[in-house]
Protein backbone atom coordinates (compact mmCIF):
# COMPACT_ATOMS: atom_id res chain seq x y z
CA UNK A 1 0.00 0.00 0.00
CA UNK A 2 1.25 3.57 -0.73
CA UNK A 3 2.59 5.36 2.06
CA UNK A 4 0.39 8.20 1.53
CA UNK A 5 -2.80 6.13 2.03
CA UNK A 6 -1.03 5.03 5.75
CA UNK A 7 0.81 8.06 6.75
CA UNK A 8 -1.11 11.76 6.59
CA UNK A 9 0.65 14.08 8.15
CA UNK A 10 -0.80 16.83 6.24
CA UNK A 11 -4.25 15.67 6.51
CA UNK A 12 -5.12 14.90 3.11
CA UNK A 13 -8.44 14.07 2.34
CA UNK A 14 -7.40 10.65 -0.05
CA UNK A 15 -10.73 9.93 -0.28
CA UNK A 16 -11.34 13.62 -2.19
CA UNK A 17 -8.20 13.28 -4.02
CA UNK A 18 -9.63 9.48 -5.28
CA UNK A 19 -13.07 11.34 -5.88
CA UNK A 20 -11.80 13.99 -7.80
CA UNK A 21 -9.26 11.76 -10.05
CA UNK A 22 -11.95 8.95 -10.64
CA UNK A 23 -14.66 12.21 -12.18
CA UNK A 24 -11.35 12.92 -14.97
CA UNK A 25 -10.99 9.56 -15.11
CA UNK A 26 -15.32 9.16 -16.04
CA UNK A 27 -14.62 12.23 -18.34
CA UNK A 28 -12.78 10.48 -20.91
CA UNK A 29 -14.72 7.24 -20.77
CA UNK A 30 -12.90 4.82 -18.26
CA UNK A 31 -15.05 3.62 -15.39
CA UNK A 32 -16.29 0.86 -13.67
CA UNK A 33 -19.50 -1.01 -14.47
CA UNK A 34 -20.37 -1.58 -10.96
CA UNK A 35 -20.43 2.13 -10.63
CA UNK A 36 -21.69 3.34 -13.66
CA UNK A 37 -24.66 1.09 -14.00
CA UNK A 38 -26.11 1.81 -10.59
CA UNK A 39 -25.49 5.22 -10.91
CA UNK A 40 -27.96 4.99 -14.20
CA UNK A 41 -29.92 2.89 -12.48
CA UNK A 42 -30.67 5.76 -9.47
CA UNK A 43 -30.97 7.81 -11.83
CA UNK A 44 -33.69 6.44 -14.46
CA UNK A 45 -35.80 4.89 -11.54
CA UNK A 46 -34.60 5.99 -7.91
CA UNK A 47 -32.37 3.03 -6.64
CA UNK A 48 -29.00 1.30 -7.71
CA UNK A 49 -31.03 -1.85 -8.55
CA UNK A 50 -33.34 -0.72 -11.22
CA UNK A 51 -36.42 -2.06 -9.68
CA UNK A 52 -39.61 -0.59 -11.05
CA UNK A 53 -42.13 1.14 -8.15
CA UNK A 54 -44.84 -2.20 -8.19
CA UNK A 55 -40.92 -4.66 -7.84
CA UNK A 56 -40.22 -2.41 -5.26
CA UNK A 57 -42.83 -2.59 -3.07
CA UNK A 58 -43.37 -6.25 -4.01
CA UNK A 59 -40.39 -7.21 -2.63
CA UNK A 60 -41.28 -5.25 1.01
CA UNK A 61 -44.44 -7.47 0.47
CA UNK A 62 -42.53 -10.41 0.24
CA UNK A 63 -40.47 -8.96 3.15
CA UNK A 64 -44.06 -9.00 5.11
CA UNK A 65 -45.04 -12.24 4.41
CA UNK A 66 -41.88 -13.29 5.74
CA UNK A 67 -42.91 -11.26 8.77
CA UNK A 68 -45.81 -12.94 9.23
CA UNK A 69 -44.52 -16.25 9.20
CA UNK A 70 -41.67 -15.75 11.55
CA UNK A 71 -43.31 -13.70 14.26
CA UNK A 72 -47.15 -13.98 13.86
CA UNK A 73 -47.46 -10.20 13.50
CA UNK A 74 -48.80 -7.82 10.94
CA UNK A 75 -47.03 -5.47 9.47
CA UNK A 76 -48.18 -2.00 7.75
CA UNK A 77 -45.45 -0.18 5.41
CA UNK A 78 -47.16 2.17 2.93
CA UNK A 79 -46.27 3.72 -0.04
CA UNK A 80 -45.89 6.90 -1.71
CA UNK A 81 -48.65 8.38 1.08
CA UNK A 82 -49.31 12.27 1.39
CA UNK A 83 -49.39 13.11 4.26
CA UNK A 84 -47.10 10.98 6.46
CA UNK A 85 -44.76 12.36 9.14
CA UNK A 86 -41.65 9.99 8.16
CA UNK A 87 -40.26 9.72 4.72
CA UNK A 88 -38.23 6.06 5.40
CA UNK A 89 -35.63 5.92 2.95
CA UNK A 90 -32.55 2.83 3.05
CA UNK A 91 -30.47 1.80 0.31
CA UNK A 92 -32.38 -0.71 -2.66
CA UNK A 93 -30.18 -3.65 -1.52
CA UNK A 94 -32.24 -3.82 2.17
CA UNK A 95 -35.28 -5.31 0.12
CA UNK A 96 -33.73 -7.31 -2.67
CA UNK A 97 -30.51 -9.10 -1.46
CA UNK A 98 -29.12 -11.11 1.79
CA UNK A 99 -28.25 -10.20 3.98
CA UNK A 100 -29.59 -6.62 3.68
CA UNK A 101 -33.11 -8.27 3.57
CA UNK A 102 -32.70 -9.21 7.19
CA UNK A 103 -32.58 -5.66 8.00
CA UNK A 104 -35.01 -4.38 6.37
CA UNK A 105 -37.48 -6.59 8.27
CA UNK A 106 -36.04 -5.58 11.21
CA UNK A 107 -36.63 -1.90 10.31
CA UNK A 108 -40.42 -2.88 9.40
CA UNK A 109 -41.01 -4.57 12.78
CA UNK A 110 -39.61 -1.55 14.68
CA UNK A 111 -42.02 0.99 13.22
CA UNK A 112 -44.44 -1.21 13.83
CA UNK A 113 -43.67 -2.17 17.49
CA UNK A 114 -43.77 1.96 17.91
CA UNK A 115 -47.03 2.73 15.94
CA UNK A 116 -44.51 5.04 13.41
CA UNK A 117 -46.42 7.15 10.42
CA UNK A 118 -43.90 7.03 7.98
CA UNK A 119 -44.03 5.54 4.62
CA UNK A 120 -41.84 4.56 1.58
CA UNK A 121 -41.39 6.37 -1.62
CA UNK A 122 -41.08 3.90 -4.85
CA UNK A 123 -39.29 7.16 -6.73
CA UNK A 124 -36.50 7.98 -4.11
CA UNK A 125 -35.98 4.20 -3.64
CA UNK A 126 -32.18 3.93 -2.87
CA UNK A 127 -30.65 5.83 0.15
CA UNK A 128 -26.88 5.21 -1.32
CA UNK A 129 -25.43 7.53 -3.85
CA UNK A 130 -23.08 6.02 -6.41
CA UNK A 131 -22.49 9.70 -7.53
CA UNK A 132 -20.49 9.48 -4.48
CA UNK A 133 -18.32 7.14 -6.99
CA UNK A 134 -18.48 9.26 -10.04
CA UNK A 135 -19.10 13.03 -10.04
CA UNK A 136 -20.23 15.69 -7.95
CA UNK A 137 -22.77 16.78 -10.36
CA UNK A 138 -24.47 13.09 -10.40
CA UNK A 139 -24.19 12.97 -6.53
CA UNK A 140 -25.87 16.11 -6.18
CA UNK A 141 -28.88 14.93 -8.85
CA UNK A 142 -28.91 11.15 -7.07
CA UNK A 143 -29.78 13.47 -3.56
CA UNK A 144 -32.24 15.81 -4.82
CA UNK A 145 -34.17 12.55 -5.12
CA UNK A 146 -34.55 12.78 -1.60
CA UNK A 147 -35.50 16.15 -1.07
CA UNK A 148 -38.03 16.69 -3.91
CA UNK A 149 -39.96 13.12 -2.81
CA UNK A 150 -39.97 14.90 0.64
CA UNK A 151 -41.55 17.54 -0.67
CA UNK A 152 -43.69 16.19 -3.26
CA UNK A 153 -45.08 13.48 -0.34
CA UNK A 154 -45.33 16.83 2.29
CA UNK A 155 -43.47 14.83 5.14
CA UNK A 156 -42.09 16.96 8.24
CA UNK A 157 -38.71 14.78 8.12
CA UNK A 158 -36.84 12.34 6.74
CA UNK A 159 -35.39 8.77 8.61
CA UNK A 160 -32.28 6.85 6.68
CA UNK A 161 -31.65 3.33 7.00
CA UNK A 162 -28.11 1.32 7.61
CA UNK A 163 -26.19 2.72 4.53
CA UNK A 164 -22.28 4.16 4.12
CA UNK A 165 -21.82 6.09 1.21
CA UNK A 166 -25.68 7.23 1.40
CA UNK A 167 -24.41 9.06 5.02
CA UNK A 168 -21.46 10.27 4.29
CA UNK A 169 -22.92 12.39 1.72
CA UNK A 170 -25.95 13.64 3.88
CA UNK A 171 -23.82 14.46 6.49
CA UNK A 172 -20.96 16.22 4.27
CA UNK A 173 -22.60 17.30 1.26
CA UNK A 174 -26.11 17.46 1.21
CA UNK A 175 -26.97 20.88 2.42
CA UNK A 176 -24.76 22.35 0.69
CA UNK A 177 -25.73 20.86 -2.72
CA UNK A 178 -29.57 20.59 -2.61
CA UNK A 179 -30.60 22.29 1.07
CA UNK A 180 -31.63 24.44 2.77
CA UNK A 181 -34.85 22.26 3.10
CA UNK A 182 -36.73 24.68 5.36
CA UNK A 183 -39.91 23.34 4.08
CA UNK A 184 -39.20 20.35 6.14
CA UNK A 185 -39.14 20.50 10.36
CA UNK A 186 -35.78 19.86 12.45
CA UNK A 187 -36.55 16.45 13.26
CA UNK A 188 -38.12 15.13 16.41
CA UNK A 189 -38.93 11.70 18.01
CA UNK A 190 -42.78 11.51 17.56
CA UNK A 191 -42.40 8.96 20.17
CA UNK A 192 -39.64 10.19 23.17
CA UNK A 193 -39.78 14.06 22.15
CA UNK A 194 -36.15 13.72 21.61
CA UNK A 195 -35.40 16.86 19.26
CA UNK A 196 -32.34 15.61 16.75
CA UNK A 197 -30.40 18.88 16.94
CA UNK A 198 -27.39 17.46 15.04
CA UNK A 199 -30.31 16.89 11.88
CA UNK A 200 -30.68 20.81 12.04
CA UNK A 201 -29.49 21.55 8.81
CA UNK A 202 -30.48 18.55 6.33
CA UNK A 203 -33.65 17.02 8.28
CA UNK A 204 -32.69 13.59 7.87
CA UNK A 205 -31.54 11.24 10.71
CA UNK A 206 -29.78 7.97 11.13
CA UNK A 207 -32.05 4.91 12.13
CA UNK A 208 -29.30 3.99 14.32
CA UNK A 209 -29.62 7.66 16.55
CA UNK A 210 -33.34 7.08 16.34
CA UNK A 211 -32.88 3.11 17.74
CA UNK A 212 -30.79 4.62 20.81
CA UNK A 213 -33.06 7.19 21.59
CA UNK A 214 -35.86 4.55 21.74
CA UNK A 215 -34.23 2.53 23.92
CA UNK A 216 -32.90 5.28 26.14
CA UNK A 217 -36.41 6.43 27.40
CA UNK A 218 -37.61 2.91 27.58
CA UNK A 219 -39.69 2.54 24.31
CA UNK A 220 -38.62 -0.84 23.28
CA UNK A 221 -39.60 -3.74 24.80
CA UNK A 222 -36.68 -6.19 24.53
CA UNK A 223 -35.45 -9.48 24.95
CA UNK A 224 -31.61 -10.20 24.54
CA UNK A 225 -32.19 -13.65 24.89
CA UNK A 226 -33.59 -14.08 21.82
CA UNK A 227 -30.10 -13.41 19.65
CA UNK A 228 -28.50 -15.24 22.78
CA UNK A 229 -27.26 -17.82 19.32
CA UNK A 230 -25.70 -14.77 18.26
CA UNK A 231 -21.77 -13.43 19.96
CA UNK A 232 -21.38 -10.45 17.88
CA UNK A 233 -18.69 -8.14 17.63
CA UNK A 234 -19.41 -4.63 15.25
CA UNK A 235 -17.06 -3.15 12.41
CA UNK A 236 -17.25 0.78 12.15
CA UNK A 237 -17.98 1.67 8.59
CA UNK A 238 -15.51 4.01 7.19
CA UNK A 239 -18.79 6.62 6.17
CA UNK A 240 -20.94 6.43 9.49
CA UNK A 241 -17.79 6.17 11.70
CA UNK A 242 -14.91 8.27 10.37
CA UNK A 243 -16.78 11.10 8.05
CA UNK A 244 -19.93 11.32 10.92
CA UNK A 245 -19.17 10.56 14.17
CA UNK A 246 -21.45 7.87 14.47
CA UNK A 247 -19.71 5.29 16.88
CA UNK A 248 -21.55 5.26 20.41
CA UNK A 249 -24.87 4.66 18.57
CA UNK A 250 -24.49 0.97 17.66
CA UNK A 251 -22.98 0.42 20.68
CA UNK A 252 -25.33 1.14 22.82
CA UNK A 253 -27.77 -0.43 21.01
CA UNK A 254 -25.71 -3.89 20.60
CA UNK A 255 -25.82 -3.41 24.67
CA UNK A 256 -29.65 -3.64 24.66
CA UNK A 257 -30.46 -6.24 21.93
CA UNK A 258 -27.92 -8.98 22.51
CA UNK A 259 -26.62 -10.94 25.94
CA UNK A 260 -23.24 -10.15 24.85
CA UNK A 261 -20.85 -9.31 22.39
CA UNK A 262 -16.94 -8.00 21.98
CA UNK A 263 -15.06 -5.22 21.04
CA UNK A 264 -12.24 -6.06 18.41
CA UNK A 265 -8.60 -5.08 19.41
CA UNK A 266 -8.65 -1.07 19.71
CA UNK A 267 -6.27 0.13 17.57
CA UNK A 268 -9.13 -1.69 14.75
CA UNK A 269 -12.21 -0.07 15.81
CA UNK A 270 -14.03 3.39 16.07
CA UNK A 271 -11.60 6.27 14.27
CA UNK A 272 -8.78 3.26 13.77
CA UNK A 273 -11.45 1.23 11.74
CA UNK A 274 -10.23 -0.65 9.17
CA UNK A 275 -11.36 -0.77 5.25
CA UNK A 276 -13.67 -3.53 4.42
CA UNK A 277 -11.59 -3.96 1.19
CA UNK A 278 -14.28 -3.40 -1.28
CA UNK A 279 -16.26 -0.59 -1.09
CA UNK A 280 -16.16 2.93 -3.20
CA UNK A 281 -17.27 0.72 -5.93
CA UNK A 282 -14.78 -1.91 -6.01
CA UNK A 283 -16.90 -5.00 -5.23
CA UNK A 284 -16.71 -6.61 -8.55
CA UNK A 285 -15.61 -9.74 -9.01
CA UNK A 286 -12.97 -9.30 -11.41
CA UNK A 287 -10.83 -7.56 -8.50
CA UNK A 288 -11.53 -10.48 -5.86
CA UNK A 289 -7.81 -11.21 -5.58
CA UNK A 290 -7.58 -7.09 -4.58
CA UNK A 291 -10.41 -7.20 -2.66
CA UNK A 292 -9.63 -10.16 -0.01
CA UNK A 293 -5.85 -8.87 0.21
CA UNK A 294 -7.29 -5.16 1.33
CA UNK A 295 -10.23 -6.76 3.50
CA UNK A 296 -7.51 -9.19 5.34
CA UNK A 297 -6.46 -6.64 8.19
CA UNK A 298 -10.25 -6.43 9.21
CA UNK A 299 -10.36 -9.96 8.39
CA UNK A 300 -7.73 -10.85 11.03
CA UNK A 301 -9.05 -8.55 13.63
CA UNK A 302 -12.41 -10.42 13.61
CA UNK A 303 -10.51 -14.09 13.53
CA UNK A 304 -8.91 -12.93 16.46
CA UNK A 305 -11.99 -12.43 18.58
CA UNK A 306 -13.62 -15.27 17.17
CA UNK A 307 -10.83 -17.50 18.44
CA UNK A 308 -10.40 -16.08 21.68
CA UNK A 309 -14.34 -14.96 22.52
CA UNK A 310 -16.27 -17.18 20.20
CA UNK A 311 -17.51 -14.43 18.68
CA UNK A 312 -19.98 -15.76 15.75
CA UNK A 313 -21.41 -12.31 13.97
CA UNK A 314 -19.99 -9.38 12.53
CA UNK A 315 -22.26 -6.49 12.87
CA UNK A 316 -22.30 -3.36 10.39
CA UNK A 317 -24.55 -0.64 9.78
CA UNK A 318 -23.71 -0.27 6.34
CA UNK A 319 -25.14 -1.67 3.18
CA UNK A 320 -21.80 -2.20 1.30
CA UNK A 321 -19.96 -3.80 4.32
CA UNK A 322 -23.00 -6.09 4.11
CA UNK A 323 -22.25 -7.23 0.98
CA UNK A 324 -18.19 -7.04 0.57
CA UNK A 325 -17.82 -8.44 4.48
CA UNK A 326 -19.46 -11.28 3.67
CA UNK A 327 -17.57 -12.54 1.03
CA UNK A 328 -14.27 -11.68 3.07
CA UNK A 329 -15.95 -13.59 5.84
CA UNK A 330 -16.45 -16.39 3.23
CA UNK A 331 -12.84 -16.45 2.44
CA UNK A 332 -10.65 -15.73 5.49
CA UNK A 333 -13.31 -17.48 7.93
CA UNK A 334 -14.91 -20.23 5.92
CA UNK A 335 -17.44 -22.36 7.35
CA UNK A 336 -15.64 -25.16 9.65
CA UNK A 337 -19.20 -26.34 11.75
CA UNK A 338 -21.23 -29.59 10.59
CA UNK A 339 -24.01 -27.25 9.10
CA UNK A 340 -23.93 -27.25 5.28
CA UNK A 341 -26.22 -24.18 5.16
CA UNK A 342 -23.52 -21.52 6.45
CA UNK A 343 -20.76 -20.60 4.35
CA UNK A 344 -18.76 -19.08 7.24
CA UNK A 345 -17.94 -19.00 10.99
CA UNK A 346 -18.74 -15.48 10.98
CA UNK A 347 -22.12 -13.91 9.14
CA UNK A 348 -22.36 -10.08 8.63
CA UNK A 349 -25.67 -8.98 10.39
CA UNK A 350 -27.41 -5.56 9.84
CA UNK A 351 -27.79 -3.87 13.44
CA UNK A 352 -31.58 -3.65 12.90
CA UNK A 353 -32.06 -7.30 12.08
CA UNK A 354 -30.34 -7.95 15.77
CA UNK A 355 -32.97 -5.28 17.09
CA UNK A 356 -35.73 -6.94 15.02
CA UNK A 357 -35.23 -10.36 16.67
CA UNK A 358 -34.75 -8.61 20.72
CA UNK A 359 -38.33 -7.00 19.85
CA UNK A 360 -41.17 -8.54 21.91
CA UNK A 361 -44.63 -7.57 19.58
CA UNK A 362 -47.85 -7.57 20.50
CA UNK A 363 -49.89 -10.20 18.75
CA UNK A 364 -46.71 -12.29 18.45
CA UNK A 365 -46.55 -15.93 18.47
CA UNK A 366 -46.70 -17.20 22.03
CA UNK A 367 -43.72 -19.30 21.19
CA UNK A 368 -41.93 -17.74 18.75
CA UNK A 369 -39.31 -20.17 17.57
CA UNK A 370 -37.20 -18.31 14.57
CA UNK A 371 -35.67 -15.24 14.11
CA UNK A 372 -35.39 -13.13 10.92
CA UNK A 373 -33.47 -15.44 8.91
CA UNK A 374 -35.54 -18.39 9.65
CA UNK A 375 -32.63 -19.56 12.21
CA UNK A 376 -33.64 -21.55 15.21
CA UNK A 377 -33.83 -19.01 18.45
CA UNK A 378 -31.10 -20.38 21.31
CA UNK A 379 -32.85 -18.54 24.08
CA UNK A 380 -29.65 -19.14 26.68
CA UNK A 381 -26.13 -17.55 26.07
CA UNK A 382 -23.61 -19.69 23.90
CA UNK A 383 -20.78 -20.59 25.26
CA UNK A 384 -17.55 -18.31 24.35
Amino acid sequence: MPPLFRVLPYGIDTAEVTMMMRELLHLVGVGINWILEPAANSNRTGNHMGLQPHTFKDNISYLVDDIKEITGVDVHPTFNRKGAEVLFITPSADVFAEPGIYTAMGYLLLFEHIGLDYTFSTYASEGGNFGLFTSNEMMKKLNAKMYAEAKRLGVKWILGGECGHMWRVLHQYMDTMNGPADFLEVPKSPITGTVFENAKSTKMVHISEFTADLIKHGKLKLDPKRNAHRVPTFHDSCNPARAMGLMDEPRYILDHVVPKWHEMNENTIREKTFCCGSGTGLNTGEIMELRMRAGLPRANAVQDVNQRFGVNALATVCAIDRATLTTLMEYWLPNTSDDPSQTTDVPVIGLSELVGNALVMDGELENREQGLRFEELVTTETEG
